[in-house]
């Protein structure tokens, strides 16, 4: 399978983890109540468990390959580089937008003396304590993924010294994560949901990826069960929830389904045929980051003046009216992508790249779409 092939249902499955989170948060609408039933939330915990381990799989594939990273202080600092200008010029963007929001909310009101803190995106590095929301609240995910990007050069240039031992080193990583994270599940002094804890997600999509590429060059029956399987599990998790009308038993919970949807999308072969390999999806899958970044901060301006105006709808209309709001803010998130994100990225790289004297390299995975 070439690389193009195995990077466009992947991008595009990004696309379904953004709206599984967007379907949660826009239950603040008038007429879109409904969407905050029993078991949303785990709705959109199943989207970000999902971001996470194609993160650490798509990291993989893109930099790290069949060992040919090289661990020198250049290449980590091209890799932080580009994680960087990934995230931060959407995220301080939004931050800015969201400020209003978050300085007069009653029931989200963020902590000043924290701002700090979220700017960086530093807030979940630390299993301790709690800083509040942002004024974007989902950039609580940015801030796990950033302590993903800072710790993954080291995971690398340990994996390469551990040679045939990678597996090893690397299932004892997450065994010691998800270990603790199931010990310190209900304590009240240790937040097992924070980012080192959350790094097992991206370990996992690591060892996801070798996984896949040891098999890649096979046609195994069972790897096309591999995605409905994983659809399946988190199907029978939310119809646990219902039936037993309380939450599972935190993230770790959802590791399995996460693998099984990310590793069954990428042993798919008939990729010209499959619709997530579509131009239009994998490109809603490349604008997935901003459909995420932008799509709170829109639904609750939104609620503001809908419910200053008294809107309401009738139930009639329910379907109809989610489909209108999601394309609107699919196509502001659009807009977002085309005219900030991509531009900034682009600059912002070049940019870091002069000021840090990075040199520049051509990559032996120039040809691969951008992560």
């Amino acid at each position: 399978m070439s690389s193009k092939a195995l990077i466009r249902p992947l991008t595009a499955l990004r696309f379904y983890a953004a709206f599984l989170v967007f379907s949660i948060h826009a239950s603040m609408l008038p007429g879109l109540e409904w969407l905050g039933h029993h078991g949303a939330e785990l709705q959109g915990r199943i989207g970000v468990s999902v971001f996470f381990v194609l993160s650490g799989f798509i990291m993989t594939y893109v930099y790290y390959g069949e060992d040919r990273y090289e661990p020198t202080r250049a290449n980590a600092g091209r890799f932080i580089v580009a994680r960087l200008t990934r995230i931060f010029p959407l995220h301080i963007l939004t931050f800015f937008m969201c400020l209003p929001l978050g300085l007069n909310s009653n029931t989200a009101r963020i902590q000043i003396d924290a701002l700090p803190q979220h700017f960086l995106l530093l807030q979940e590095f630390s299993p301790f304590g709690y800083l509040g929301n942002a004024p974007n609240k989902v950039a609580w995910t940015l801030s796990c993924e950033l302590f993903f990007y800072l710790m993954t050069p080291l995971v690398f240039t340990l994996m390469l010294r551990a040679g045939k031992n990678k597996w090893k080193l690397l299932l004892g990583i997450f065994l010691g994560i998800f270990s603790a994270a199931i010990y310190f599940h209900n304590s009240e002094l240790v937040h097992a949901e924070r980012a080192p804890f959350r790094f097992a997600d991206y370990i996992l999509g690591i060892l996801a990826f070798l996984f896949y590429q040891r098999m890649k060059d096979r046609k195994e029956p069972w790897m096309k069960w591999l995605l409905p399987l994983g659809v399946l599990y988190f199907a029978g998790l939310m119809g646990l929830e219902y039936y037993r009308m309380e939450s599972t038993p935190g993230a770790v919970s959802l590791l399995p389904g996460a693998v099984l949807v990310v590793l069954g999308t990428g042993f798919l072969r008939d990729t010209e045929n499959w619709f997530l390999a579509s131009d239009r999806m994998v490109f809603l899958g490349e604008a997935s980051f901003a459909l995420y970044m932008v799509h709170e901060m829109i639904l609750r301006y939104g609620r503001v003046v809908l419910t200053k105006f008294g809107f309401e709808i009738h139930w009639a209309l329910y379907i109809p009216w989610l489909l209108l709001v999601f394309t609107v803010i699919q196509l502001v998130a659009i807009q977002f992508h085309l005219r900030f994100e991509v531009p900034l990225q682009d600059k912002g790289r070049r940019w870091l790249n002069r000021l840090l004297r990075i040199e520049k390299v051509k990559s032996a995975t120039a040809a691969v779409p951008k992560p």
